[in-house]
């Protein structure tokens, strides 16, 4: 391609329109519309190469571009997400431009209307107005290039008024009324109903999971059992007769008081080892006794928690093999009262049985960090890249520990919940390319990107995905290639379970992009990036040896689960939490049922997945464990828990290069304060 004569050309028009040379379609007038594109997704019908997609046209980046490959016809569009009132199109081509080409628009993205036709384009600035038209999806068709490339705007600007329905006002002035030592009491200030209907029902969250659905008639709300003297935090949401939610309140931290029980339980006796192997030792003891009743049991390596238990017995993992061990277990009850300590038990681990297997063996600290190490990709030197959630920071990490900050991914934000720097993965081309993908917050969506990591250093950013819509909680965000090259990004429904079952809208799916950002030509539903969908809040993803695709899902206050995912599948949310149904109808045959429960969501909530082996790990937040799973045919029939309570909250694992895997804590993610925690990046070693 004759590029540099090219260059001369975009030169020459663009200096043409600095001085109000660019001829215009109908008028320049400016439009008192509003500018309803910009950061929207974007689709074309191709790309000229991975630089230019069509991402670049809606970027608001006079500096970038979309180019199409060199042939007739082809297409852009944009998802403006809402029906809208399309009364103006603004098209800044570069110097390839169409002398043929309609503007089109549709509301299902698959019926197109024509509203304006021309065959005499004539490049530089056209600005279409009194447009008159409706639709969610605008499109510009060209039928005849002017020149003998493709296609290529800078920008692609849809002006207009949304009509759909607008949500209602979040709740204001969330404040408690009172605090027990087991209960919270709060109130709020009635929302105000948009366009979409009154006001049916306020949602109650507490650190991201929903507690309770309060009728329009009340806007107050208590929860009761909580634990003592401990803070938590509260938000609410409206929620209209349409299903249309508002943003939400603002976050409220209440402490509940301290228990007027102050007797601790009496120390477990009689504390004794029941079996030991090469990474695990088995102890028992017998059940303390307190005035009011035992919670749990946490047992100690010397001064270290080494897990926590519910019952009188428990296995101690992830220790090293033929070393010697001494241990203590202390009694708790609801109001945080701790016993003594039991008698010591020493008990030495047998000899190692060697690597290459699927079992959790010996548990190794590979390094800490101050923020919430959320995704972890490797590089194929052996080496790690980690998003840090809150400081929006990639950091490089050895093996051995030594942690290196690459940079501040740029645009990023958090939600004051569960947003910000999430997913992370370099392709399978990475060695050629360099390409590292990034999935994110920004301050009006969630979105996917790329830069190029080269000698430690990141390139220019690449969007390739925007119109991911964000919410305080409910973002998704894994990122990982599957077998098939493909690029498959994780959604959250923002907090609006619509969302799941609307094929227009990005969340509560799983996505699946060619690597350059445009939609495969295989996937299940044209011209869209959905793969699957009826999701609540994918946390993980991972393949078997058969390239099938599992995922990990946040449920509501019911079941968590594990899905095997299949191309077009309907997962029934928010219709089916897990198995329950939420409404009479979850035995829809058109709905997919998941392959394993987890029962109740806060005892569990699923993250991070990985498969070594066709065996399944899933690390566990709430639940502050990892679960094994083996694969037997499309079925979980078993599960153990491994490091019950050892390490807090765990994030995300990976499958390692050495054969075994990597592990996040995220202790302390409620705080939405950068750098300031103390989590653990862990090797676990897989033996046979």
């Amino acid at each position: 391609m004759p590029q540099l004569s090219r260059l001369r050309l975009a030169v020459t028009v663009a200096a043409a329109l600095a001085v109000g040379l660019a001829p215009a379609a109908a008028s320049a007038t400016p439009h008192a519309d509003s500018l309803l594109s910009q950061g929207k997704p974007a689709a074309a019908s191709s790309v000229e190469n991975s630089t230019f997609p069509a991402s670049n046209a809606v970027d608001g980046n006079a500096g970038t571009r979309w180019s199409s490959s060199f042939s007739d016809p082809q297409w852009i569009s944009v998802d403006l997400g809402a029906i809208a009132q399309v009364d103006q199109v603004k098209l800044v081509w570069e110097a390839a431009y169409a002398t043929a080409y309609q503007i089109q628009v549709s509301s299902d993205n698959l019926t197109w209307n024509s509203v304006y036709t021309t065959m005499a384009g004539k490049g530089g600035t056209e600005t279409l107005t009194a447009l008159a038209a409706s639709g969610r999806y605008v499109r510009m068709l060209g039928t005849q290039r002017a020149t003998q490339w493709g296609y290529s705007l800078f920008e692609f600007q849809v002006y207009g008024s949304l009509t759909s329905a607008a949500s209602p006002t979040a709740p204001a002035n969330l404040h408690s009324t009172a605090a027990t030592d087991t209960s919270v009491a709060l109130a709020w200030n009635p929302s105000t109903p948009g366009t979409g209907g009154a006001i049916k029902e306020y949602d109650v969250y507490q650190h991201g999971s929903q507690i309770a659905t309060v009728p329009p008639s009340a806007s107050t709300y208590t929860a009761t059992g909580l634990t003592p003297n401990t803070q938590y935090f509260f938000t609410v949401f409206a929620k209209d007769v349409n299903g249309n939610v508002s943003p939400p309140s603002a976050e409220v931290p209440v402490k509940t008081m301290p228990s007027s029980d102050t007797t601790p339980p009496t120390a477990p006796g009689n504390l004794h080892v029941t079996g030991a192997t090469a990474n695990t030792v088995s102890l028992a003891w017998n059940a303390s006794t307190d005035n009011v009743g035992v919670v749990g049991y946490d047992v100690y390596n010397g001064s270290s928690k080494a897990g926590s238990f519910t019952t009188t017995s428990g296995t101690i993992d992830g220790l090293a093999p033929s070393t010697n061990y001494t241990f203590t277990v202390k009694a708790r009850d609801a109001a945080a009262n701790v016993s003594a300590p039991s008698n010591a038990a020493t008990a030495t681990t047998t000899a190692g049985t060697g690597g290459g297997g699927t079992n959790p063996g010996q548990v190794t600290q590979i390094t800490t960090d101050s923020d919430i190490p959320w995704g972890l990709t490797f590089l194929p030197d052996g080496t790690a890249l980690i998003s840090e959630r809150d400081t929006f920071q990639i950091v490089h990490v050895t093996a051995g520990g030594q942690k290196t900050v690459v940079a501040k991914v740029p645009n990023a934000t958090g939600t004051g919940g569960e947003g910000g720097l999430l997913g992370i993965a370099v392709a399978p081309t990475f060695t050629t390319d360099h390409w590292l993908y990034v999935m994110h917050t920004s301050p009006t969506d969630n979105r996917v990107v790329r830069f190029q990591y080269v000698n430690g250093t990141l390139g220019a950013e690449q969007v390739l995905l925007t119109g991911i819509a964000r919410n305080l909680y409910h973002n998704g965000g894994r990122l990982a290639f599957g077998p098939d090259g493909k690029l498959y990004v994780t959604t959250g429904d923002a907090q609006n379970g619509a969302n799941a079952q609307d094929l227009n809208s990005l969340n509560g799916k799983l996505l699946r992009l060619n690597p350059d950002g445009s939609v495969p030509s295989d996937n299940p539903f044209p011209g869209k990036y959905v793969w699957s969908y009826g999701h609540r809040n994918v946390q993980g993803i991972a393949w078997d040896s058969q390239g099938r695709l599992w995922e990990s899902e946040l449920g509501d206050s019911t079941q968590d689960e594990v899905n095997l995912i299949v191309k077009g599948g309907n997962y029934g949310w928010p219709i089916c939490e897990g198995t329950h149904d939420h409404d009479g109808s979850c035995n829809n045959p058109n709905f997919i049922p998941p392959k394993r429960t987890f029962a109740p969501t806060g005892a569990n909530s699923p993250s991070g997945l990985a498969i070594v082996g066709d065996v399944l790990f899933m690390s566990e937040l709430t639940g502050q464990q990892m679960l094994r799973m083996p694969i037997s045919g499309s079925s979980l029939p078993s599960q153990q828990a491994f490091f019950s309570g050892t390490y807090g909250r765990l994030r995300t694992v990976a499958p390692a290069p050495d054969g075994g895997l990597w592990l996040t804590t995220t202790n302390g993610d409620k705080n939405n304060t950068p750098g300031r925690l103390n989590n653990l990046i862990l090797h676990v070693a897989l033996t046979r």
